[in-house]
């Protein structure tokens, strides 16, 4: 009975656990270099067009255009593959070896989840030798009566994480398809748009997703030296005091827009975007402001608690009769157990380990090319 529970319980888990193989390992930062740079000399291109491809070019040396976390240095990297990164065609084939269950054993020793849990996995350890030493004992069923309402709970975490992180994704989706609506509109509409307006707007917009960004991740005063190097001095001191700085770039940027004398469909397709953006940057404050319920997460950890404490009485009823065999079946599991909280923990927050300054960089890049490099 105690071993098919135990078995019930793996199949139920086993879907959250193959995270533990791709999950980022923490690391010092690397410098990354910027994705795209100015083939053309700037003096092929109008003084307005000019300064602003200047003023964007400025912004790949700060410290906030180096990493996908705040102060410079990444939460989360890992040389294995992970959702840290844009992926391409290498890292899928990487992903998809056949040699990929051999490197995640092979790598299982820089493993994050193991080192977070090593002080926890120790505890634990000490516990079931106490228990094997006193020869204390439980019948099998009183465990097993557990497993199934901690599987449950274990297993509505993982759906509302990655749900989570799934969303964090759509929105960052949202917001890099509305900006290049907006620069691919405003490019289109040749002489109703000016150069000036053109460079205006397109300085705006990278300033929107840098500041979003640094917002996302907490960290919003680390986008502005973003803002003033692409807005003049008094503007960007401005929209740095305000409140929610990528708001009042939106409504610069929708000032600058809206007295446009472009055809109907166009007017309606760029401030239709600009709705989106709204949109798309008040669902990240959402995810970031309101996390799942924590009193769910404290009634589940205690519960994980209560079934660890006395999975080792249960073993040594079920036959574990020495302390290799106890532990050999006990660590194991609570550190799959375990390892399913914690990964949980982390990717709550999916602004933390999406890879949302490369995200950043593809707006730049997309915005850059239409409305600077296609005058």
């Amino acid at each position: 009975m105690f071993w098919r529970g135990l078995g019930g319980l793996y199949f139920i888990i086993s879907p959250a656990h193959c995270w533990l193989s791709t999950y980022p390992t923490a690391r010092k930062s690397t410098v990354v270099r910027r994705p795209f740079s100015v083939t053309a000399t700037t003096e092929t291109y109008p003084e307005t067009i000019s300064e602003a491809i200047s003023a964007i070019e400025s912004i790949w040396k700060l410290p906030t255009t180096q990493s996908n976390s705040p102060g410079g240095c990444p939460r989360f990297t890992s040389k294995e593959p992970s959702i840290t990164v844009l992926w391409g065609r290498e890292t899928w084939d990487r992903y998809q070896s056949r040699k990929r269950h051999w490197l995640s054993i092979i790598g299982f020793p820089q493993s994050s989840i193991l080192r977070g849990l090593l002080p926890v996995l120790a505890a634990y350890a000490i516990w079931a030798c106490v228990v094997w030493q006193r020869k204390w004992t439980l019948t099998s069923n009183s465990v097993t009566y557990l497993t199934s309402p901690l599987a449950l709970m274990l297993a509505f975490r993982v759906n509302s994480v990655s749900t989570r992180l799934h969303e964090g994704r759509k929105l960052w989706g949202a917001l890099i398809c509305s900006a290049r609506i907006i620069a691919s509109v405003l490019a289109v509409c040749g002489e109703a748009v000016s150069k000036e307006t053109r460079a205006r707007c397109c300085r705006l917009l990278v300033a929107f997703v840098w500041s979003a960004k640094a917002r996302t991740q907490f960290d919003g005063d680390s986008a502005d030296p973003i803002v003033a190097a692409l807005l003049p001095q008094a503007e960007a001191e401005r929209v740095n005091a305000a409140p929610v700085p990528p708001l009042a770039l939106l409504s610069l940027l929708r000032k600058e827009t809206i007295s446009l004398q472009m055809p109907d469909a166009a007017t309606r397709a760029v401030q239709d975007s600009l709705v989106e953006l709204t949109r798309a940057f008040g669902g990240m404050e959402r995810l970031m402001s309101t996390p799942l319920s924590p009193t769910y997460m404290r009634h589940m950890a205690r519960g994980l608690f209560v079934w660890l404490t006395m999975l080792p009485f249960a073993l040594i009823t079920a036959g574990c009769t020495t302390l290799p065999e106890l532990l050999l079946v006990f660590i194991p599991t609570a550190y799959i157990m375990l390892g399913i909280d914690q990964i949980g923990v982390q990717v709550e927050q999916p602004f933390d380990i999406l890879p949302v300054r490369d995200l950043a960089m593809v707006v730049t890049r997309d915005v850059q090319t239409e409305l600077l490099f296609g005058v």
